[in-house]
């Protein structure tokens, strides 16, 4: 077949295209792939961001009532596992989180309260984080709506695979010698709370989810904002968001730092797999959900 008889793809098209399977593309130009910003666009968008929160909410109680499936495996193997972790970073010398939490809380007060804030606000942040990345980058943000259900399926085998004791719970009410603070139990807010639509399952602290999902929305930061006055304001604000975040998770006790990294490698796997699917899903989310 003669290929120059063939329709070349539009300029918008290769755009979308290249915007999808490649976010942190340098030739990307906002002017490209969006329209201007006019309170229609922004009325549009907003519902879009609507109907994106609606769904991810739903996902997100599915995603805790799977995962609160086998908290009683956990409560059985999750001591042992941790016992095995913390054997693991103590044989690298990287059994820190002890002391990382002392140093903060010989800090005022105030801190370890803001981290613990923090800490629980993680899902109103990614869902900021979110709307933000929908108002100025529509179509990128498609991709990275795609990494975070990928996410959702690569962690939940993960739960059933290796449930696991959080820091908070390796202390001497559970029998254990080592000086970590249940941070959230004694300074609050609650979180594991009984009281809620659907309860969490606290043995499944790997990997850490918090640090997943917060590394995915400092990404739809840092590829959807465009600069101001040439200053690249969703590099730094979401670099700062998954620094604290960091921190966070293991200066309350919640996490070890062997959870974060598995929660980046869920992060890269499901990466990998967006992009391989970009394009070859038979099923595409309604233009109401990101529109342009």
């Amino acid at each position: 077949m003669n290929e120059s008889a063939l329709p070349a793809p539009s300029v918008r098209s290769r755009t979308v295209t290249e915007i999808e399977t490649n976010p942190f593309s340098s030739e990307y130009d906002p002017s490209r792939e969006q329209r201007r910003i006019t309170p229609m666009v922004v009325f549009w968008r907003v519902l879009g961001f609507g109907l994106n929160l609606g769904l991810f909410l739903i996902l997100f109680q599915l995603y805790k009532v799977a995962r609160k499936t086998f908290i009683q495996r956990g409560e059985r193997v999750g001591f042992e596992n941790a016992e095995d972790i913390i054997a693991f970073q103590r044989w690298l010398h990287l059994f820190f989180e002890p002391d990382l939490q002392a140093w903060i809380l010989d800090r005022p007060e105030w801190v370890i309260r803001y981290l613990n804030h923090y800490y629980v606000g993680f899902m109103p942040m990614f869902y900021g984080a979110c709307a933000i990345g929908l108002l100025f980058g529509p179509v990128r943000f498609r991709f990275w709506r795609r990494v975070f259900l990928c996410s959702m399926l690569l962690a939940l085998p993960w739960y059933v695979i290796y449930p696991l004791a959080p820091p908070r719970f390796m202390n001497a009410a559970n029998g254990y010698s080592y000086p970590i603070v249940d941070t959230l139990k004694r300074w609050g807010p609650s979180y594991f709370s009984n009281d809620g639509l659907v309860t969490a399952n606290q043995f499944a602290a790997m990997p850490s989810m918090h640090i997943g999902w917060t590394t995915i929305g400092a990404l739809i930061l840092w590829t959807c904002v465009p600069r101001l006055k040439g200053i690249p304001i969703g590099p730094i604000v979401g670099t700062l968001h998954l620094s604290i975040m960091t921190l966070t998770v293991m200066a309350t006790g919640n996490h070890y730092w062997t959870d974060a990294v598995g929660g980046w490698l869920i992060i890269a796997g499901a990466i990998l797999l967006a992009r391989f699917l970009t394009g070859r899903l038979p099923v595409r989310f309604p233009r109401l959900f990101s529109p342009t």
